[in-house]
């Protein structure tokens, strides 16, 4: 993930967390997790199924939570979680790959054992580019980009304040507390093969593929990371399914689910709906297994954002 830039109701909600961690029901506990959202365009086709309980939604309050996704053996299904950094009550009711893998074994975040939580931020009817910017900018790292553990009271008990505040408005595109993602721009160097991920399009040609050359000060290769997307200009990093292998094309940024990516702490950039990574093996860049393997692993080497 990027890093984040937090609204005056965010940074007021992170510096009394402390004060509201005072659970009053005898089963209530406090949990440090990994906090990320997700939302109706990260569904494909875009929606709000989910594994254990309908639609997801709610509106943060404790007699209507909203639909928390996670691991079942770290939260169970039903239990209701209050998160203070944005004042909302929320009920475990979804699954989330990468929280499961980050629980029960080695995840591309940590673990095993390690708490990640997923929070449904809603989004229908509005922009699925400024959704998924709301995603990332509520998500918190370390200043080194590491992912950031804060605290939620788990069985909480009701009374606790709540914000009426959106965590995401459809219709206006607001992010909860005036969030904003940040944009990085550089190069991607794969460990196995040294070379650097470029669009073959040169950021003018759509469908083109991706591919890689020997890292040099090229345009092509300086690439844009915001939110959930990798582009070259306004050409996103795109998953093209019709082609055997699973290759990957730049394509004209639509924020559909073909072109969310993440980019993990080992330096995997993973595709977000199956988690399967980024790979430069056998002359071509394309999806695969995720293993952490050198192929997989790409160096990130900072530049400045295009004139």
């Amino acid at each position: 993930m990027t890093g984040l830039v937090l609204g005056v109701a965010v940074v007021a909600a992170l510096g009394t967390a402390a004060a509201v961690l005072r659970p009053s029901a005898p089963s209530a506990r406090t949990l440090y997790a990994y906090v990320t959202y997700y939302g109706w365009f990260d569904n494909t086709p875009p929606g709000c199924a989910t594994a254990y309980s309908g639609c997801a939604g709610g509106n943060g309050t404790y007699a209507h939570p909203i639909t928390l996704a996670t691991d079942k053996a770290e939260i169970p299904v039903g239990t209701i979680v209050y998160y203070p950094t944005v004042e909302k009550y929320f009920v475990m009711g979804d699954d989330c790959q990468e929280c499961d893998a980050d629980w029960s074994g080695k995840g591309p975040d940590g673990g095993p054992g390690y708490a990640h939580v997923d929070l449904w931020i809603g989004g229908h009817g509005g922009r699925a580019i400024a959704s998924l910017d709301c995603e990332d900018a509520l998500t918190q790292s370390t200043a080194s980009g590491a992912p950031l553990q804060t605290p939620l009271i788990v069985d909480a008990p009701s009374g606790m304040p709540v914000s009426t505040e959106q965590l995401f408005d459809a219709r206006t595109g607001h992010c909860f507390g005036g969030a904003t993602t940040t944009v990085s721009f550089g190069r991607y160097r794969n460990a196995g093969t040294g070379l650097c991920l470029k669009d073959a399009g040169d950021g003018t040609t759509s469908g083109l593929d991706a591919a890689t050359s020997p890292c040099s000060s090229a345009a092509s290769e300086d690439l844009a990371y915001q939110g959930a997307f990798l582009s070259d200009r306004s050409l996103c990093l795109e998953v093209d399914g019709s082609r055997p292998g699973a290759r990957l094309v730049f394509s004209t940024c639509d924020g559909q689910a073909s072109q969310q990516f993440e980019i993990d702490p080992d330096g995997t950039i993973a595709w977000v709906q199956v988690l399967e990574c980024v790979s430069d093996a056998a002359g071509a860049v394309e999806l695969a297994t995720c293993t952490s393997a050198d192929d997989e692993r790409w160096a990130y080497v900072a530049e400045r954002a295009p004139s």
